[in-house]
């Protein structure tokens, strides 16, 4: 690699006469589960052995690598199969202060000695969610421990890894990179993307949007067409324009090929409504197991994965709003915004807004059109009414109770084309399968 590759941040003049950030430096923070090498890819990228392999404590090591000024943190490891423990989030939140200013790369260390399933991922989500940092922009999966593959392809490894780890990795924009023994053509792949991760990440706000929106108009265009065959990396962008070789068909080091026997459409549920609605267990009922607390308030989106009526299914679960004062508007609004960001890539997104069986007066709607308009107007076009409590029905029909529920209740539904279903938890399936083909029938309108 060249050496002006290496000088990956650019410097920006100083204004102010307070401390500045060193924004000559390339900034990386190492995360991952306990066991997972981050330690030692922290002393690769250093060349010294600056982190031990026990890690209790973030701590913070300046360097030099391929003629750039590097910081790395390293933090400790989380574990996949218990509740995170305090310490471990306290250090986390200590790790992000240490690099003093936003680090330009986070890598995410998985080794492929160990499966990442939904318990792994649901470890890995409460951890980074309390990290207050913008996240999957700036995220490379690191499959540390290659070696013990024992030559098996890491594509074939993805591939026997299943859903959750290709989700991973879409949310990552597919960046990722293999170390086994460490090398210097090893080392040298690694900054050469980490170079196109800050250089993407560089441009102003609105020339990367553009560059996102187009994209991913692109992929929509081109899933409308046929069936997915190909594997384009988000992130591969040259001077404002995306790179396309032929190379993308196959496969290659820094991505991998969708087969399109397994490129199955995803269905993204994203739940809303006021506090105590039922959207906590509603998402259970989808998911047909607790995916959600539904005895705890929630204060953050969290995202569930399985499959639900032989569907791939998504849920989005979400802050509800509170007509008393109960819960911070400015937050869960802000919640509310980002509940979509979750939801896997080329996903078909819906709203699913709960609604408990019982009174809806004027209030409830107000309440509805302030917190679904941060989505924007055309929110209502891919929402539906998700009737909760269906029990208190008591043998009622569901439009017997709309059409005694009076104006509020009514516009709602007119704003939503008149979509909506019954969910009873206690019988059977809890109406999950007719709500899916509802909302299979809502995306129909644009295949």
């Amino acid at each position: 690699m060249e050496a002006s590759r290496g000088e990956l941040p650019t410097v920006s003049p100083v204004c102010s006469s307070g401390p500045q950030p060193d924004q000559s430096r390339l900034v990386v923070l190492l995360l991952g589960e306990k066991r997972s090498g981050k330690s030692l890819v922290g002393n690769s990228i250093l060349g010294k052995l600056a982190f031990h392999e026990e890690t209790t404590r973030s701590s913070r090591e300046d360097g030099a690598a391929f003629g750039t000024q590097v910081t790395v943190v390293d933090t400790p490891g989380w574990m996949s199969h218990s509740l995170p423990p305090d310490r471990v989030s306290e250090e986390l939140r200590r790790g992000l202060t240490l690099c003093r200013q936003d680090p330009h790369v986070i890598l995410l260390a998985l080794p492929c000695t160990s499966t990442f399933g939904q318990p792994e991922w649901r470890a890995m989500e409460a951890q980074l969610r309390l990290l207050q940092t913008p996240i999957w922009q700036k995220a490379m999966v690191l499959f540390t421990r290659a070696d013990k593959l024992g030559g098996l392809p890491i594509q074939e490894h993805i591939r026997r890894q299943g859903r959750t780890l290709r989700w991973l990795l879409e949310r990552c924009g597919n960046r990722y990179q293999v170390l086994s023994a460490w090398s210097e053509s090893q080392h040298s792949e690694l900054f050469e993307k980490i170079r196109k991760v800050v250089e993407v990440n560089q441009r102003p706000k609105e020339m990367r949007d553009r560059m996102y929106t187009q994209l991913r108009q692109e992929l929509a265009a081109r899933g409308a067409k046929k069936s997915w065959g190909g594997r384009v990396e988000i992130d591969d962008w040259k001077t404002g324009h995306m790179e396309r070789t032929a190379s993308r068909q196959t496969l290659s080091p820094g991505g991998f090929l969708v087969e399109p026997a397994r490129c199955e459409p995803v269905l993204s549920l994203v739940l809303l409504g006021r506090r105590r609605s039922g959207k906590s267990s509603a998402g259970n009922t989808i998911l047909d197991r607790e995916e959600f607390r539904s005895d705890t308030k929630t204060t953050r989106c969290t995202a569930g994965h399985g499959r639900a009526s032989g569907r791939a299914v998504t849920v989005v679960d979400t802050p509800g709003w509170s007509l008393f004062g109960l819960a911070n508007s400015k937050e869960v609004r802000a919640e509310v915004r980002r509940s979509p960001s979750l939801c896997p890539q080329r996903s078909r997104v819906s709203f699913l807004l709960a609604v408990p069986v019982g009174p809806f007066g004027e209030k409830d709607r107000r309440a509805v059109e302030k917190n679904l308009g941060v989505l924007g107007s055309q929110v209502w076009g891919s929402t539906a009414v998700l009737f909760t409590f269906g029990e208190e029905l008591r043998g009622r029909k569901v439009e017997e109770h709309v059409e005694e529920s009076g104006r509020p209740l009514q516009w709602l539904l007119d704003r939503c084309g008149r979509r909506y279903r019954v969910l009873d938890t206690r019988t059977g399936d809890g109406g999950v399968d007719q709500l899916l083909e509802m909302v299979e029938q809502l995306w129909a309108r644009y295949v």
